[in-house]
């Protein structure tokens, strides 16, 4: 296995689209991304809540920004994966809209609720009816280079998504530098060019070849980091995961863990060092309990000087994981053909041509 992932030849054939490429330019992303995204003036500067609508590679921006700001931001910040916004947001809300694509019906259908309601919104896109539609009824805009996967465009989406919400009381602290350049140091050890023997990620990998992934996160540090790493097991890797996250596991997931053997399986806990002790100490006995029951336990420990830092440097790290997990297995890490397929038969099923 080791042979695979250190010979330049075999990742590039393996690799013909460059997922790994994809991997690589998150953080060359991200500063343009924020900037970009300050400029653009918030329709309600002042929202009594804001909700953020997308699917998929989209979502999980909201997801982290949401987390993020947990103990900071004095506005409610909650994330829809629906196709309306919830019954709960008005003219005196914001709806923050993010479709990489431009055209992802769920999305749409949320704009279109948005525009009936009279809900002030931004949309976050590269193009599509998402574009159309904004200058249509003259809606802020933050426009992202198109070409990309959605879930290879986490640097634009995400900052984008944490230029726009800097600009609420209680998130004024976000700054992307100290993340940027933490993971630009991350990339030098990472990348595909350092061999397993000193690459944290290609270790990782090759501890989960073959393996069922059950990934523990703990609400809310690394609660969104962890539904992450699913979906890019699920999309690069092609594999299946198990996400949940502490403390609610210990509530229900800890009796099917500890009951009965679960060969084949590595439980994964990523964690942030400030987390309150009370967790960490119920944490720790949770483990114990289960940790019998699978192959291996890894934690995880997220580093850094800030949140924002610890947050990106494990949702980095697993992206790494998840494409040299997919190599290693000979699979391709990015066609996504289910969700293709899936879209063109929605698509045949809507003529007016929403997918």
């Amino acid at each position: 296995m080791t042979l695979v992932l250190d010979d330049p030849e075999r990742l590039a054939a393996l690799d013909p689209a460059g997922m790994l490429d994809c991997v690589r330019r998150l953080p060359d992303q991200a500063s343009d991304a924020f900037r970009r995204a300050r400029t653009v003036t918030l329709p309600n500067p002042a929202p009594r809540q804001v909700v953020i609508a997308g699917m998929g590679g989209s979502a999980i921006s909201g997801d982290l920004a949401r987390t993020l700001l947990y103990g900071t931001c004095r506005v409610p910040v909650s994330v829809s994966r629906h196709c309306a916004l919830p019954a709960f947001l008005g003219p005196e809300d914001l709806a923050i809209l993010l479709s990489y694509s431009g055209n992802t019906a769920e999305t749409l259908g949320c704009l279109y609720d948005a525009i009936a309601r009279r809900i002030p919104c931004v949309l976050v896109t590269s193009g599509g009816q998402f574009q159309a539609i904004a200058e249509q009824h003259g809606f802020p805009v933050v426009s992202l280079p198109g070409g990309w996967m959605p879930r290879a465009a986490l640097g634009d989406l995400y900052f984008s998504l944490l230029g726009l919400l800097s600009q609420l009381p209680g998130a004024e602290w976000i700054d992307p530098a100290p993340a940027i350049e933490a993971l630009r140091a991350d990339r030098s050890v990472l990348d595909a060019t350092v061999p397993t023997e000193r690459n944290h990620a290609k270790q990782l990998a090759m501890r989960l070849y073959g393996k069922t992934p059950m990934l523990f996160g703990v609400t809310p540090t690394t609660e969104a980091v962890t539904q992450r790493w699913k979906a890019q097991f699920n999309e690069n890797s092609k594999v299946t995961a198990i996400a949940n996250a502490f403390p609610e596991l210990t509530h229900n997931e800890i009796v099917n863990v500890a009951h009965r053997r679960h060969a084949d399986h590595v439980m994964v806990i990523l964690r942030d060092p400030t987390d309150p002790e009370l967790l960490q100490r119920q944490l720790g006995f949770a483990r114990d309990l289960m940790a019998p029951q699978v192959d291996e336990v890894i934690e995880l420990v997220a580093e850094g000087a800030d949140p924002l830092t610890r947050q990106l440097r494990l949702v980095y790290l697993g992206d790494w994981v998840s494409v040299y997990l997919a190599l290693l297995d000979g699979v391709d890490p990015t066609p996504v053909e289910a969700i293709f397929g899936l879209k063109a038969r929605m698509a045949q099923a809507q003529p007016q041509g929403v997918r």
